[in-house]
């Protein structure tokens, strides 16, 4: 069962160097900077948890699939606790989840100035870093879907595997399902990356060509 492995936030992070009167640049840089730290520290709070998580249901499953049924109490046991790394995850994800959010909350605060925007370049490079993020946005969504479909599946699983009259077919049935499922949410975590690093990007240019000092980390 593959891991989800995401960028860890923004990666392109900037630091503020001018201090004066605040134009709509920098109101805009000051939104899009919390909305960085707010996401940022959701990842880093949640992705080795998750990470952790997953390599102990991934063990669990290894040592299950290496017993007989003449041990089956054991088989029930380890289920069971691989059933609670699925629970563990479900709470890691939608605390993940809410920091997206919430970060997408703060981004739209940057909308509100867009328009006071009076270079014609600086407009374009805002609705550019716009689009980027709605579209980043859109591809979490359907990366927590399928993530959280993965987990159901994983609950599943493991249910089925504390049957005793389980028949093979039907367990092998649902292992293919499941593996399928953690392809698309592979191509859906690739996809939710390459959209960071788009949005990183227009977010860069956007900086580059406004009136700020900004150093980039």
């Amino acid at each position: 069962m593959s891991n989800k492995k995401l960028l860890a936030g923004f990666a392109c992070s900037a630091l503020f160097l001018a201090a004066c009167s605040q134009t709509a640049t920098e109101t805009i840089h000051d939104h899009l900077e919390q909305a960085a730290e707010i996401e940022n520290e959701g990842f880093d709070t949640q992705q080795q948890p998750l990470v952790d998580a997953e390599e102990r249901g991934t063990e669990l499953y290894s040592q299950i699939v290496e017993l007989d049924m003449d041990q089956f109490e054991e088989i029930v046991e380890l289920a069971d606790q691989a059933i609670e790394t699925v629970n563990e995850r479900r709470e890691l994800i939608s605390t993940e989840q809410e920091s997206i959010e919430e970060g997408y909350s703060e981004f739209e605060n940057a909308e509100a100035s867009f328009e006071d925007l009076e270079d014609d370049e600086l407009k374009v490079l805002a609705e550019e870093m716009q689009t980027a993020m709605d579209e980043r946005h859109g591809s979490y969504q359907t990366l927590y879907t399928l993530y959280n479909e993965a987990l159901d599946l994983d609950e599943q699983l493991y249910e089925m595997l504390k049957d005793e009259e389980l028949d093979v077919d039907t367990l092998t049935g649902h292992i293919d399902t499941t593996n399928e499922k953690y392809e698309e949410l592979q191509e859906a975590t690739n996809n939710f990356n390459d959209h960071t690093t788009t949005y990183n990007d227009a977010k860069r240019a956007f900086y580059e060509a406004s009136d700020l000092e900004v150093r980039f980390e």
